[in-house]
């Protein structure tokens, strides 16, 4: 009889303590699929915290679902946007629509399930905003696609201000090109009919036409009769360089003024005499002092 009470009660201990292992495991599933159902909610909050909009599409149901930060960057509601993939081409701009669709096509050719593209988008409102996209493609056991789901981030304002920083950037290198042009062919004006401009450097046949140009340009304007063009800085003298000082002495020229060339050393000299430089279409002088009293000579005839 003893035994029999005590057979029952090790029968009632385990089964108590069955029964308190399965509330322990019940208990820790019910946790478990407590947080399964919240962490999607706090990770979408956090992304529309962050601006990232979520999406994805039943492709069975062609159906897509947007987050609140999707359809707020869209700007459309939830109740208005029917769902469909055609409703969001739709909206894609025209000039990235065949470009968005030929990537999803290689999601599902099997190329590359995983894909990254920049598009823009046009909003209900006529607004174009710029959206960086990663899409992910998901097939079942059979290998048929049955989702595509990834994120959208509105890019509308870093884009704006990257063409801002070029647009900035490019003005200082056009500004940095007009002040390198303009130290390649400088204008000294040294009295109301007279010019000078010291060069310096080799005369390549590009600084020779801007040379040429601006020689032409502040002729014309000044309505300058005598030119000095200083070599004084031109270390050597070759084919290219003749052929430059005598282009720009006979453009100079045609326009009515005269042409003094001064600083020329004696191995540049002797350089455009070899060459066969006609020397009669300059006044050679020894520095800029004498091709001023050159012209302020000439000038009083």
């Amino acid at each position: 009889m003893m035994d029999q009470e005590q057979d029952q009660a090790d029968i009632r201990a385990a089964l108590e303590q069955a029964q308190k292992r399965i509330a322990e495991l019940e208990a820790r599933i019910a946790a478990e699929a407590r947080e399964r159902d919240e962490h999607p909610h706090w990770v979408l909050e956090l992304l529309d915290s962050a601006g990232i909009g979520v999406w994805e599409w039943d492709i069975a149901r062609d159906k897509i679902t947007w987050s609140d930060a999707v359809l707020a960057t869209y700007g459309v509601t939830r109740e208005s946007f029917s769902g469909t993939l055609d409703a969001y081409m739709a909206m894609v701009h025209e000039d990235d629509r065949a470009r968005l669709s030929e990537r999803v096509e290689q999601a599902f050719a099997q190329e590359e399930p995983a894909y990254y593209i920049e598009h823009r988008l046009v909003r209900p409102d006529g607004e174009v905003r710029s959206l960086k996209a990663h899409g992910f493609l998901f097939r079942d056991a059979t290998g048929k696609p049955y989702r595509l789901a990834g994120i959208t981030q509105d890019v509308t304002d870093q884009k704006r201000e990257e063409a801002e920083r070029a647009a900035m950037q490019q003005q200082i290198i056009d500004a940095q090109r007009e002040n390198l042009r303009q130290l390649g062919a400088p204008i000294i004006p040294l009295a109301t009919n007279t010019l000078a401009m010291p060069l310096v450097g080799a005369l390549t046949p590009e600084r020779a036409t801007l040379v040429t140009e601006t020689l032409l340009h502040a002729v014309t304007e000044r309505a300058a009769e005598f030119v000095i063009l200083d070599v004084t800085g031109v270390p050597a003298v070759d084919t290219d360089v003749a052929d430059g000082l005598l282009r720009v002495a006979q453009a100079v020229r045609l326009l009515g003024a005269e042409v003094a060339l001064t600083g020329m050393q004696p191995g540049v000299a002797r350089a455009l005499v070899e060459l066969g430089v006609d020397m009669s279409a300059f006044v050679t002088k020894a520095d800029l002092m004498g091709g001023i009293a050159w012209a302020r000579k000439n000038a009083k005839r």
